[in-house]
């Protein structure tokens, strides 16, 4: 087809009017036409992805961030201070290595106890509120924690505490996602990695500045007492209540909101946050209009919990719910190895000694071992490199989402997972044998808990792309609470099975983790796959 000069002139013409011709035409400049424009889009409904990515990304994610580390942190130190304080409290409280994995294991039991009840309640309450409330009322539960004064009070307490955390710990993860764009999302869940290991690593830095001195005050005689460890647990009891107060500054979950029928506050979430980050005023908000995801009506009451159901059943029928038990009876051995090893380690620590080159069945024999009495009982001592080898073992676990995130993407994620377990299980199984100084010791525990981390880091993500996104929150619920499971069999077992010698607890975890290695070559394999 032949194209004339005077065709092309005319298209040429017909894209460019005249700003004088427009005016003419529908009396507004061309500015004002702009402008128009501007409003029919504002006015079109947006649904919340669109709404999130229009806020930016500044001061406000920021400012969010800052705000979840004490959280993170304050979620190991509720599962794992009372791991520091046996070194000391043993002798105060008449505690046998059973009762200790007792402590050690009620938290979760008091997690376990909670899930669904905090499910229920985030999704009908809200996410603030939930965190608001939830951090600071853990704070108070810590603190009563701290000063206890026998076995029984310390056990209550410690039930109660993880009862009470579970909730607003597990809604701060929906409430990251829910305020990140898609293309954030997974960044800021990998962050949230790094604020563990800073947690695990400062941890025992804590205990060092504390437990090392010999603080005792006596209140009301010698009726009660308050020794260093109990100023230690009242130190780590006041992150989660400066969580709770820092939480009072931060909105309410704009898609929780829109899921409820509330789009004007929703909306007014949005604005505040494009204001914060971009420091332009509200009525810039490139948005007017969001979409009906769900009336108020609709969302509340009978309704929501019929609705729920129907949408959960699926999970627990074929073709799914093979995979989920398959998935969470891996993941309970998987906590069974790791958590045990990691919860126990800084009282291994303590007892082999920082300069001992006294092995670790030494260290661990049952002689050494014996319950406590009121007049044999001596505190064990402990320096700055007893609780420096605990913070090398927590900064371990860098390195291994560093390496892990590269070996995931090429060898996929079911290999990488049963790879490492396996590889987990021969280090732990070594312990015994080569464990013969606190620095081999140190080595060899870290291996071994950074390979099991990657193996649970591994798992948690299969479990994500396997099942479709209405069946994904709950099971991945369901994965969280058996590996908790697993933490408690686990917290309770070593020390049941040290009183029948040194190789029993190790070769026990090393065969767990031995056989979910081989058995994540029954996992379906998930590269590359879209989420549904």
């Amino acid at each position: 087809m032949v194209v004339s000069k005077s065709d092309v002139e005319a298209e040429s013409q017909k894209e460019q009017i005249p700003h004088e011709h427009l005016f003419k035409v529908t009396g507004l400049s061309s500015s004002n036409l702009e402008k128009l424009a501007q409003d029919v889009a504002a006015a079109t409904p947006a649904d919340f992805e669109t709404a999130i990515a229009a806020t930016g990304y500044g001061r406000f994610n920021i400012c969010l961030m800052l705000c979840t580390l004490p959280a993170f942190w304050s979620a190991v130190s509720v599962t794992s201070n009372v791991s520091y304080i046996f070194t000391r409290a043993r002798c105060d409280m008449q505690l046998s290595l059973l009762d200790m994995g007792t402590v050690n294991a009620i938290t979760y039991g008091g997690m376990i106890s909670s899930a669904m009840i905090w499910g229920f309640l985030s999704d009908t309450l809200g996410r603030r509120r939930i965190m608001v409330w939830g951090f600071f009322f853990s704070g108070i539960l810590e603190f009563c924690v701290s000063i206890s004064q026998n076995f029984i009070m310390l056990l209550l307490t410690r039930f109660a505490s993880g009862f009470l955390f579970n909730g607003p710990f597990a809604v701060l993860i929906s409430y990251l996602a829910e305020l990140h764009r898609t293309e954030l999302r997974a960044r800021v869940i990998l962050l949230t990695s790094l604020f563990y290991t800073i947690a695990n690593t400062t941890l025992p830095l804590l205990a060092w500045a504390i437990l090392t001195k010999e603080w005792h005050f006596y209140i009301f005689g010698n009726s009660f007492v308050i020794h260093a460890w109990n100023l230690f647990l009242m130190a780590t009891a006041l992150v989660p209540l400066l969580t709770g107060l820092a939480f009072l500054c931060l909105p309410e979950s704009p898609k929780f909101l829109m899921s409820r029928g509330r789009n004007e506050e929703a909306l007014e979430v949005f604005k505040r946050i494009y204001t914060m980050n971009t420091g332009k005023p509200k009525s810039d908000f490139p948005v007017a209009v969001l979409v009906e995801e769900k009336s108020e009506q609709q969302a509340r009451g009978v309704a929501a919990l019929r609705g729920g159901w129907a949408q959960l059943a699926p999970l627990f029928r074929a073709p799914h719910v093979k995979w989920l038990v398959l998935l969470c009876t891996i993941h309970i051995g998987c906590m069974f190895g790791s958590n045990t090893l990691r919860l126990w380690y800084p009282q291994l620590a303590a007892m082999i000694g920082s300069n001992s080159n006294e092995s670790l069945c030494a260290a661990i024999a049952p002689e050494a071992t014996a319950p406590p009495d009121d007049e044999s009982c001596q505190p064990i001592q402990t320096d700055m490199l007893t609780y420096l080898q605990s913070a090398i073992v927590g900064a371990g676990s860098v390195l291994t989402y560093g390496i892990g995130g590269v070996l995931v993407n090429r060898c996929g994620k079911k290999l990488v997972a049963g790879f490492s377990s396996v590889l987990s299980a021969v280090t732990i199984v070594m312990l015994p044998f080569l464990g013969t100084g606190a620095f081999t010791v140190v080595a060899l525990v870290t291996t071994a808990l950074a390979l099991s981390s990657l193996c649970g880091a591994s798992l948690s993500s299969i479990t994500v792309d396997l099942f479709p996104t209405s069946l994904r929150v709950m099971a991945l619920a369901t994965f969280l609470m058996c590996g908790r499971v697993g933490t408690i069999m686990g917290t309770v077992a070593f020390p049941a099975l040290m009183q029948y010698g040194c190789l029993p607890p190790f070769i026990t975890i090393a065969a767990v983790l031995g056989t979910i290695g081989l058995a994540c070559s029954i996992i379906p394999n998930t590269n590359l796959k879209k989420l549904e």
